[in-house]
């Protein structure tokens, strides 16, 4: 079409339009620099890592020890699911644990006295509750290759357990990596605590011998509530509480 152009109009419309064309293959080839620009800097401004899944339950044992089966489960776990679409590993350094609340979930029932025996924990926290906000950070090594997915948990609980209330806590964990920081949460969970007539057991709880009913409202109140919370993850106990005590008529 140029070409044809020069033809009939002459050398100054053939040298216009190819310098025209010059300048419009270079403000091509720029405009194309400044998109792949544009992407890479897109694709460098994504999260190398996605939070894909989170769940919440009670496990046995932590950090490979053996668990006192005798005692039953120890300590809510934190289950997060990574995925990494980004070019190259991800390597996670740093977990750091932030408590927004936490209290106790009477059993209700008159009890005796308390036997604690020791016991290590991911996030270790004081036997009796922090005052909240209170956070806790734990440097780690966690590696997610590229186009791969992985999981990694994380327990947390007092340092001591034994004979005492079930606890509830609402939590968020912010892990380091890459220069760059990914939050998870708010998550809603209770533990097992040491009490022998109130205490989680596979779907369900056990709640005997209660001689306080008002206090089973109470508890009720703070399983609703903290199932509420806007964006919450509900452990496993926590949602089979709240199933059990509206079962119960609380």
């Amino acid at each position: 079409m140029v070409a044809a152009a020069a033809t009939v109009v002459g050398v100054p419309l053939f040298i216009y339009y190819s310098n025209d064309s010059s300048d419009s293959g270079r403000s091509q080839a720029k405009s194309g620099e400044v998109q792949a620009s544009a992407a890479a800097a897109e694709t460098e401004r994504q999260p190398k890592l996605k939070v894909s899944r989170v769940a919440a339950y009670i496990e046995n044992g932590i950090d490979g020890a053996e668990p006192d089966k005798e005692k039953g489960p120890h300590g809510p776990r934190v289950d997060v699911t990574f995925e990494n679409r980004a070019p190259g590993p991800s390597l996670i350094t740093k977990a750091t644990l932030r408590l927004r609340e936490a209290g106790q979930l009477p059993g209700c029932h008159v009890t005796g006295g308390e036997l604690a025996v020791s016991m290590n924990y991911d996030f270790p926290m004081p036997y009796e509750l922090p005052k909240t906000p209170y956070e806790k950070s734990k440097d780690i090594s966690f590696l997610v290759e590229d186009n791969k997915v992985d999981r990694l948990t994380l327990t947390m609980g007092p340092e001591t357990v034994g004979w005492g209330p079930a606890w509830y806590g609402v939590v968020d964990i912010v892990f380091e990596h890459d220069g760059t920081k990914t939050a998870v949460g708010p998550i809603a969970l209770v533990d097992a605590g040491g009490d022998g007539e109130f205490y989680p057991k596979g779907d369900t709880w056990i709640i005997e011998n209660i001689n306080d009913p008002a206090c089973l409202d109470k508890n009720a109140a703070v399983a609703d509530r903290l199932a509420k919370i806007p964006n919450v993850t509900v452990s496993k106990e926590l949602k089979s509480l709240r199933d059990k005590l509206t079962a119960m008529g609380h």
